[in-house]
């Protein structure tokens, strides 16, 4: 193949003495052979550079894996990725950090091949070298390395090394070979460095003296610093994303069917929010998409939520996982990090065109007040998918302008009342949907303590997933023109239906108890417009038609549409409405303290509630029992149509979610 190859050991370092001759020969099949004779453990390392017309991306995992031509890629050992690309006729050396967590392997470097196994795993071709042509090296780097070469003038080195110099020339000369020895090397070898060039000096027919010589050192040496500390400075450029993923052709490609076959064998109480999560994701592929969905599973502790979550992570073309998470985090302002370096760690560019994972958001709704009136509001402007800008009094103003779409799945415990109502305030972007998790039986519970196959289950819907979703992007690597007027109107009247539903339970009232006479009193209502609502429950429906293969809503993709609009109230108005359903749309106020097992004030309260918002008509009955009805506008939840849609009775299974006391809503 016309590679040049070296052993390399499972530390990544060259085994042999001395490597620096394979950067101009090959070696040959006997050297090769006895090397792996004498060390049968070494692995595998390529010499990159013009010997082997090579030069190797180095992307960390955490970095951008996206933006880069199709080429052959290696999934590294601690899960980076390697582009292989074509060497570009001139010189490239190695460069590290050229940008966030990239490096560059070119003339004088090398790079672990498959199937070596380093320290950190195991290196393997996602893009196998033989079944593709290495493409050239992308436009930002090769502009970056052809700059260098344009500033660097060509110098015959070994000619200067090897040469004697004329008198008046000794200075400029030394000038020269200080600087390349400095420019090569780390400055922790810089002392090496100076016995090198004391060691040039010496050779010359008249050498200059050690005071001269030192002065010239210390010359070149203090402008070098400064240049690396100035390139230091400098904000690396990301390369590109692209809002449609260039994924690897998965291992094995899976169906819808048998996707939602593994996730039912393996973990069946996880199967319906599991694909709603796949819904979220692929809404990628619709190019007309541009706003964020937030989508966060609720139920008690120990219920799967994070085991949900880990389907989806493990796949860096797609998704971003953080196990701590704030939303200053989008667009830092750190005290302790120099303004130059924030670009590094902002959150909001590393998310752009990826579902971000966060596996706890029960931490972040158990702040205080006024930190969660912060939280909620910097959370609000992101997913409205236009970007961030903020302003501080360490680094003034910073802002990311543009396109920032990006998903959310998330995990959190019941959702306390006080976040639905700020929530409520400030307009809601986030979804919930609990996972209606089932009470085990002893022996379940017993089974699944001395079951060794639990993670084997978790890696194999993971699989799964990872292996759906890359199916999925190959087989639609430009995205998707959705076209909305073959829509059925009605699927789509049903989605608006639905929206309004959820505009109107999540409506802000506030509530208080008069002193005198114990009555509660209640505010003028704040209830938001349900257009957001709708685009985003239509694009979530169209994610579910898609991967469910069609490019088309139909009334298969409404089930999640209509649990996320009672999921996502406050859980005591939902769970009043769910009762109304079960009881065909009419209530007493006895009926509703004994079904919410609450006291009379409470029911009174809810009841209220829900006519204040238009959810209900309330009425006096005989015997000073109220009752209350669903309005005319939401009847249609009673249908058998809605019945159908959602598989089941509307006698709705209680989750833990909506278990929380009235009396605390």
């Amino acid at each position: 193949m016309g590679y040049s190859v070296i052993p390399v050991g499972a530390d990544k370092r060259p085994v042999i003495k001395s490597w620096a001759e394979y950067q101009s020969r090959i070696a040959t099949e006997d050297e090769i052979r006895k090397w792996w004779k004498q060390m049968p453990d070494a692995q595998i390392g390529i010499v990159t550079g013009a010997i082997s017309n090579l030069v190797v991306i180095d992307v960390e995992k955490g970095g951008n894996f996206e933006g880069y031509p199709a080429t052959a890629t290696v999934k590294t050992g601690g899960d980076g990725r390697h582009f292989y690309c074509k060497h570009p006729g001139y010189s490239i050396g190695n460069k590290t950090r050229i940008l966030e967590l990239t490096d560059i392997r070119g003339d004088g470097g090398y790079a672990v091949a498959p199937p070596s196994v380093s320290d950190k795993g195991e290196y393997a071709w996602l893009t196998p070298l033989l079944d593709t042509e290495l493409a050239d090296i992308p436009e930002w780097l090769k502009n970056e390395t052809e700059t260098d070469v344009q500033n660097t003038p060509k110098q015959d080195w070994e000619q200067i090394f090897n040469s004697d110099v004329l008198e008046g020339m000794r200075n400029d000369t030394a000038t020269k070979v200080a600087g390349k020895l400095l420019q090569a090397m780390p400055e922790e070898v810089w002392p090496l460095g100076w016995e090198l060039f004391r060691g040039w000096n010496t050779r010359l027919t008249k050498p200059l003296v050690e005071k001269e010589l030192k002065s010239v050192w210390r010359s070149i040496s203090s402008a070098e610093k400064q240049s690396r500390k100035s390139k230091a400075k400098e904000v690396p450029q990301r390369a590109p994303r692209p809002r449609i993923a260039k994924c690897p052709v998965p291992e094995k490609p899976v169906t819808f069917d048998e996707w939602a076959e593994t996730i039912s064998t393996n973990f069946p109480d996880l199967r319906f929010s599991s694909e709603v999560a796949l819904s979220t994701v692929s809404q990628f592929l619709i190019k007309d998409v541009t706003n964020p969905f937030a989508l966060v599973l609720v139920d008690v502790p120990s219920s799967g939520k994070t085991i949900e979550i880990n389907f989806f992570a493990d796949i860096p073309e797609l998704t971003y996982a953080t196990d701590k998470f704030t939303p200053a985090s989008f667009v830092s302002n750190a005290a302790n990090v120099k303004k130059e370096k924030l670009g590094e760690i902002d959150l909001l560019p590393r998310i752009q065109y990826r579902m971000l994972l966060i596996r706890d958001f029960a931490t972040l709704f158990s702040k205080r007040d006024d930190d969660l009136n912060e939280l909620l509001g910097i959370l609000t402007r992101v997913l409205d998918g236009e970007g961030l800008n903020t302003d501080s009094g360490v680094h003034g103003q910073r802002e990311y302008i543009g396109e920032y779409l990006f998903m959310l799945l998330g995990a959190s415990t019941p959702i306390p009342p006080r976040v639905m109502k700020v929530m409520g305030n400030l307009g809601s972007r986030i979804f919930f949907l609990g996972i209606n998790s089932r009470n085990k039986s002893e022996e379940e519970l017993a089974a699944q303590v001395v079951d060794l196959s639990y993670k084997n289950k978790e890696r194999a819907c993971r699989l799964a997933t990872r292996n759906f979703l890359y199916g999925l992007w190959n087989a639609y690597p430009e995205g998707i023109v959705w076209d909305k007027k073959a829509d059925d109107t009605e699927i789509v009247t049903i989605i608006a239906r639905c929206a309004k539903l959820l505009a109107s339970l999540r409506g802000v009232i506030n509530v208080w108890q008069d002193d005198f006479n114990n009555e509660f009193k209640y505010g003028t209502p704040l209830i938001e417009q349900p257009d957001r609502i709708h685009q985003l429950f239509y694009n979530l429906a169209r994610g579910h038609a898609l991967v469910c293969g069609r490019t088309q809503v139909a009334q298969t993709d409404l089930k999640a549409i209509i649990e996320l609009c009672t999921d996502g109230a406050p859980s005591g108005r939902a769970r009043l409405f769910r009762k109304l359903v079960e009881h065909g749309g009419t209530m007493t106020t006895s009926e509703i303290e004994r079904e919410l097992n609450c006291s009379k004030p409470t029911a009174l309260k809810e009841m209220k509630t829900l006519q204040i918002l238009g959810v209900c008509t309330q009425q006096e009955g005989v015997r000073e029992d109220t009752e209350i009805s669903l309005s005319e506008e939401f009847r249609w939840f009673l249908s058998e149509e809605c019945r159908a849609i959602q598989g089941y009775a509307p006698t709705m299974v209680e989750t833990a979610v909506m278990e929380q006391p009235v009396e605390n809503q």
